[in-house]
């Protein structure tokens, strides 16, 4: 299973605990992120199951679009990869006030706009209203800005943010602010015109070339202006990323045929069955899990319980226990997975969270009677004594995940529950599951170190639409436990109430779960330099492949040699652990 293109602001970077208290004003520079020894030039070559609906990520709030994004727009500060202390960018120097409501940037008068023009506050003001405006398709942006009243511009580069209340994750939202261009925005229809089109902005990348439905491109930014901080040194060492689109069924061939360089999205299946053949023999491939400390997501089903069929907590709970996870497990992804107990993973370490709902087709049925379901139709599925059949569609995007849902659909199927499939593509499915227009969806969701659940679990957001909230999920208690949560900086403290919520949302199965893994995957080209620990202590996935990795012009040619001549390169470790690399945790 790969992970979910959906993501919110909130996730954008993780703010270090000890900077939560950072009252005193600070501009301090971080040593190099990147390995100085980096070589730049050439050209990354990447695939993606579907084209992006839009690269305007305030719009589309997916991850394929913040790949982009983040790339093209920098943001007010930035985050050292291993101690996640913030270390400037477009601002020089930030002050936390001591009652933790005024947040003071002062930014750099280097920064420049790919075309020249100076970064000011004017922009800052002008990102603010274009996320504030309800008019805008910003709704979660929105969510997390609107605990802010309207900035207030001293001068061209200094401004002044006032939240309304006290939050633990307000400096990260401000500090994780992608700036957009006035110049450039301002004055166009902000939903449609930059869906296939981003201006350049003031990042070290710039998205260079689309051919909608087939491959986009992102090029150095040659004048980036802050290409020569110090802790830049060793990043963004691409001259060129070219993202291909490659349905998932071919993306594994096309991946060995050398069609792109790098395949996270490897099936657990194609893993450990198709990886024994001569590329990875003669580690022309690399093939490795990275066991590190990046934040653990869940992945399952969501039950729309705006909908009377999924009102009743009995009807989730036996659909649940229909999910024959151990033979998918084992049939279908070879056991590269375990069972997810829990909507927050990474809270619980290897400590036990909830206990698992297990394959149960008694119990389900006997749920399925008390919920009203006692007979059965002519056509051998449960009905009520309405005569509505125990019914149901899952929606979903990725062909890999048919065998999955065909399982589940024959275990429900002999418990009298009928189950439909519908594949859409990722924009249709966003769409439906943003009009509250679907009955159960599959998603995937990326975990976070701090949490903050407000936006997937709090009932204000039940039926907004185009919010995290896919369930529709109401619960008063866990309301009461999130509201407690902002104005409260101690980690152990708020560690403590994330898993009293995690248990209340666990009893009310506003999602069938599936299963996880505690490592990431990945298959490359043996032709890159890169960290030693292959991902930073937190890291994982594309935008660190882009901002870490860099082509070496001595093992491209050694890859080359040994393809042409069919000979073996060294090999190297196939797990990869972060604390043992680093000596520390």
């Amino acid at each position: 299973m790969k992970k979910n293109r959906l993501l919110f602001l909130s996730i954008l970077m993780l703010a270090a605990f000890t900077l939560a208290f950072g009252f005193q004003a600070s501009s301090a520079v971080s040593e190099s992120f990147g390995d100085p020894k980096a070589i730049r030039g050439g050209q990354l070559n990447l695939n993606t199951p579907e084209f992006p609906k839009s690269f305007n990520y305030y719009v589309n709030g997916a991850l394929d679009a913040h790949e982009v994004f983040a790339f093209v727009y920098d943001t007010l500060l930035e985050w050292n990869p291993t101690s996640l202390e913030y270390s400037p960018l477009l601002a020089k120097s930030w002050n936390i006030s001591a009652d933790k409501k005024e947040f003071t940037f002062t930014l750099d008068p280097r920064a420049k706009w790919a075309d020249g023009r100076p970064v000011t506050t004017a922009d800052v003001q002008f990102t603010y209203d274009t996320i504030m405006n309800p008019k805008n398709l910003t709704s979660v942006q929105r969510m997390a800005m609107g605990r802010f009243t309207p900035p207030q511009v001293v001068d061209k580069y200094t401004i002044k943010f006032k939240a309304k209340n006290v939050h633990f994750k307000n400096m990260e939202v401000l500090a994780g602010l992608n700036v957009l261009p006035k110049h450039r925005f301002a004055g166009k229809d902000f939903n449609r015109a930059f869906n296939m089109n981003l201006p350049a902005g003031s990042g070290p990348y710039m998205l260079s070339e689309v051919k909608e439905g087939r491959y986009y491109v992102m090029a150095r930014n040659k004048k980036y202006w802050a290409a020569s901080f110090p802790q830049h040194k060793g990043m963004y060492n691409f001259d060129r990323i070219k993202i291909r689109v490659i349905a998932d069924t071919a993306a594994f061939e096309a991946f060995k045929k050398g069609d792109f360089d790098i395949y996270q999205g490897i099936s657990a299946k194609d893993w450990v069955t198709r990886t024994h053949v001569k590329p990875f023999q003669n580690h022309w491939i690399i093939k490795q899990k990275v066991y590190n400390y990046s934040p653990q997501g869940f992945t399952g089903m969501a039950f729309n319980q705006r909908l009377p069929i999924f009102q009743d907590r009995r009807v989730r709970l036996a659909i649940c226990h229909l999910i024959d996870r151990k033979t998918i497990l084992d049939k279908i992804t070879f056991n590269q997975y375990q069972p997810l107990t829990s909507y927050f993973p990474s809270l619980y370490g290897s400590d036990p969270s909830n206990p698992l709902i297990g394959y149960d087709s008694t119990k389900a049925k006997q749920l399925l009677k008390e919920a009203g379901y006692t007979r059965l139709d002519k056509d051998g599925y449960l009905i009520n004594p309405k005569g509505q059949r125990m019914e149901f569609t899952i929606s979903y995007q990725g062909e890999s995940l048919e065998k999955h849902l065909t399982l589940i659909k024959e275990t429900c199927r002999q418990a009298g529950v009928k189950v439909n499939l519908e594949l859409l593509s990722w924009a249709t499915l966003l769409k439906k599951v943003d009009e509250f227009k679907f009955e159960a969806a599959l998603f995937a969701w990326t975990g976070t170190l701090f949490e903050d659940p407000e936006q997937l679990w709090h009932s204000k957001h039940a039926n907004e639409s185009g919010s995290s909230n896919l369930p529709g999920y109401k619960n008063p208690e866990v309301d009461r436990l999130i509201d407690s949560l902002p104005p409260i900086f101690d980690v152990a403290q708020r560690k403590s109430i994330m898993k009293k919520i995690d248990a209340l949302i666990y009893q009310d199965v506003p999602y069938a779960l599936f299963w996880g893994a505690n490592y990431n995957r990945v298959l490359y080209k043996n032709i890159f330099g890169m960290p030693r620990t292959v991902f930073t202590k937190y890291g994982e996935g594309i935008i660190e492949i882009i901002s870490y990795w860099w082509i070496d012009p001595a093992k491209e040619k050694r890859y080359r040699e040994a393809v042409r001549r069919n000979r073996a390169l060294p090999g190297v470790p196939e797990e990869i652990y972060y604390d043992r690399i680093t000596g520390k945790k």
